[in-house]
């Protein structure tokens, strides 16, 4: 998600997991699954089985921003949803099978 979304969310989260970035793009560790039947809002993307290889390549390298106190990587992924909808001012939606995504709040 954008830098200014990304920090947004972190001050409302009451836990979160490692979360990397560059001067660009905030990264969420969630786990595996997190997408299924959830319309991400558009600004964000999922990518399942994201891996970082050949970091050389990039000019811009991600960085850690924020590292759990505890033994898990992953930020709980319903309240960041929630938070991500609050913040796009969408209704959060998700059903199975359903891929017409989230509809605007009124």
């Amino acid at each position: 998600m954008p830098v200014d979304i990304g920090r947004s969310v972190m001050k409302c989260l009451p836990r979160i997991g490692c979360v990397f970035a560059d001067d660009q793009r905030w990264w969420w560790i969630v786990p595996s699954g997190s997408h299924i039947d959830v319309a991400w809002p558009t600004f964000t993307s999922y990518a399942v089985g994201a891996q970082m290889t050949d970091l050389s390549a990039r000019s811009r390298l991600p960085r850690l921003v924020h590292h759990p106190q505890d033994d898990s990587p992953y930020t709980p992924p319903i309240p960041l949803y929630f938070m991500t909808c609050h913040i796009a001012g969408i209704r959060p939606h998700w059903s199975p099978g359903d891929t017409a995504g989230p509809s605007q709040a009124v």
